[in-house]
């Protein structure tokens, strides 16, 4: 959704340490930010050599190529591109080469919402898109996380429920021509620090 000039809202609750008004692009939504996992963090749960990282602008070819297979070569580029310039763009590497990529925005009504994952077809089934997750869930400034897939991806929606997603319901009348399934999942609160 890098095309919603509104940028997520929503009539839900407001959290009631937020400022009235338009927020700079940079200021997190929940209170402070979760602070970027170093080291071990960053590789838990991969397979070995393989780290998840912010994507970089060298990282882009790569990215692009990835998304290409999920979304399509007419929409990935400037999809890509507009969560590049967020930073709300993680990717997996293996042994300096981008194995997997996830998009995701922290303004769907002041939720975090996964909008891409796409892992490289070599090395599926072995925790890239899990390890990818993972770092998302880690840097969210909101508790509550949400994605998505088509009702015709059954892969995609094992892999939610294999990682604790539960079902939220349902878009319909999308271009695609299939239903978009809703998946959430409650993380724990932001530490303070």
């Amino acid at each position: 959704m890098p095309d919603d000039p509104g940028g997520g809202g929503g009539d839900g609750p407001r959290d009631p340490e937020l400022p009235a008004g338009r927020r700079s692009e940079h200021q997190p939504l929940h209170g402070r930010a979760r602070r970027e996992p170093r080291g071990a963090a960053r590789a838990r749960g991969l397979p070995g050599g393989v780290r998840v990282r912010h994507a970089e602008p060298g990282d882009l070819g790569r990215v692009i190529a990835l998304a290409t297979e999920v979304i399509g070569a007419e929409r990935a580029g400037t999809f890509i591109r507009s969560y590049a310039e967020r930073h709300h763009l993680l990717v997996a590497e293996e042994n300096g080469e981008v194995a997997g990529v996830l998009a995701f925005r922290t303004d769907w009504f002041q939720c975090t919402f996964v909008g891409l994952v796409g892992v490289d077809a070599n090395l599926r089934r072995r925790g890239v898109a899990r390890a990818l997750y993972g770092m998302v869930e880690e840097i969210s400034p909101s508790p509550r996380l949400f994605s998505s897939t088509e009702e015709t991806n059954a892969v995609s929606i094992r892999m939610h429920t294999a990682l604790g997603f539960a079902p939220s319901g349902y878009i319909d009348n999308l271009p695609q021509g299939y239903r978009e399934l809703l998946f959430y999942k409650r993380l724990r609160p932001a530490s303070a620090g």
